[in-house]
């Protein structure tokens, strides 16, 4: 999969308080550099303004089962955490993470 295959994404605020619970719970990793070294994510947000290299190497996540999202405007999904620098999201298996992907399967459809 290429980084144009990847979904895009609109955030909402609801998706970024979501994301500011599992950031204080421990249950996402943020920066593109912890996102490298996590194990088992189920979920990743990436700008859209990272280099195209960088969402390939994203991208390759999925085949081990990581859903992977382009996102427009990411700062609407990190103002919920205060880290509106933060390019790269990534969210833990659990809880919070069949949580959000029910939120976007809503919002998809």
């Amino acid at each position: 999969m290429s980084e144009q295959d990847l979904p895009r994404l609109n955030p909402s605020a609801q998706l970024s308080a979501l994301l500011g619970i599992g950031c204080r719970s421990g249950a996402t990793v943020v920066g593109l550099s912890a996102v490298r070294r996590a194990k088992g994510l189920a979920l990743v947000f990436a700008s859209s303004e990272l280099a195209q290299r960088t969402l390939r190497e994203l991208a390759r996540l999925e085949r081990g089962g990581t859903r992977v999202f382009q996102v427009q405007a990411m700062e609407v999904l990190t103002q919920g955490f205060g880290r509106e620098d933060a390019h790269v999201i990534g969210v833990l298996r659990g809880d919070l993470a069949r949580g959000l992907a029910k939120h976007i399967e809503e919002q998809e459809s």
